[in-house]
């Protein structure tokens, strides 16, 4: 086995055990586990710990996945709406009858005694022309209108 593939193997591990503690018991850790990386279209990322953007916007964990809207749309607005199912809050919107935006306010989850807001964010642009689908999965002490700034400022660096 040479170096490449085994640093490819050994990130591929590491990101699957960092996905199941981030997202555990959400439909949508079925894209965050390295299943879909070796496509090499797809990005995923996944930060936690004590990272210097994670601390700038109150996260405990932050973690995105892009691919093609023509491979991982299906699988991506299932996974998304069977977690926003469970939402305490919800800005949904439709596009020629596929999800097209949305953003999910998540139950909340104790680590400890803090509190930690957790928020799931969907985007097709391939209904506006586009080409992607992009999954944000925000865990921390961020309040809403924070999240909504964060994924402003996310989307339009992505553009």
């Amino acid at each position: 086995m040479n170096v490449k593939r085994l640093l490819l193997t050994a990130m591929l591990m590491i990101a699957s055990v960092l996905a199941a503690t981030a997202q555990s018991g959400l439909k949508i850790d079925e894209i965050f586990n390295g299943k879909y990386a070796s496509d090499p279209k797809v990005t995923e990322t996944i930060i936690s710990g004590k990272h210097k953007f994670l601390k700038a916007h109150k996260l405990t964990v932050f973690a995105t996945f892009k691919g093609p809207a023509a491979t991982y749309q299906q699988l991506a607005e299932r996974l998304v709406l069977a977690d926003g199912a469970q939402a305490i809050g919800k800005n949904v919107r439709y596009k020629d009858g596929r999800l097209y935006f949305a953003l999910f306010i998540l139950k909340p989850v104790t680590e400890g005694t803090v509190k930690l807001n957790r928020y799931l964010y969907y985007l097709n642009n391939a209904a506006n022309n586009g080409s992607n689908v992009l999954v944000v999965y925000l865990e921390g002490s961020l309040d809403d209108q924070e999240v909504s700034d964060l994924i402003q400022s996310l989307t339009k660096k992505s553009r």
